[in-house]
This record gives structure tokens, sequence and C-alpha cells, in this order.
């Protein structure tokens, strides 16, 4: 009886253990996750893409410098 009850502490210390070393993981995990961010449409060719990699120009998001230059382009004529 002894027995049993001696592995069955043993079989609770190693899922305590695991559970704190699988948290402790999980935590630096969310640490350097980035928050949401908003995304927006290109204007030239309608791709959606995160805000802070789109360039404003004219009030206007572009996912790339040569959609901005095509844009203006089409605009001109």
């Amino acid at each position: 009886m002894k027995y049993l009850i001696l592995l069955i502490l043993v079989y609770v210390a190693v899922s305590f253990v695991r559970r704190a070393v699988r948290g402790g993981h999980k935590q630096e995990q969310e640490k350097g996750a980035r928050p949401p961010e908003s995304m927006v449409k290109c204007s030239y060719c309608g791709v959606n893409q995160p805000i802070s990699e789109s360039l404003l120009v004219d009030g206007r998001y572009y996912c790339c410098e040569n959609h901005q230059r095509e844009a203006g382009v089409r605009r001109a004529r």
C-alpha cells in the first residue's frame, strides 16, 4: 500500500513540474507577440497589408513604391 501512495505522489509531482515548465514557456512566447494591427488596402492593386508596412501618399495607402508611382502616372492622364 505504501508503494502505491509513493507512486501516486511521484506522479503528481511530475505532473506539477511539467505544467510549470509548459506555463513558463507560454508566457515567454506571449511576451514576444505583437499586438494586432490595422490592415489597409492598396489603392492600386487592392492587396491588404498591415498599416506599418504600407505607404501613405495623398491620403491613399499603397503596398509598394512601384504601385504608388504607377497610380501617380494614371492620375496625371
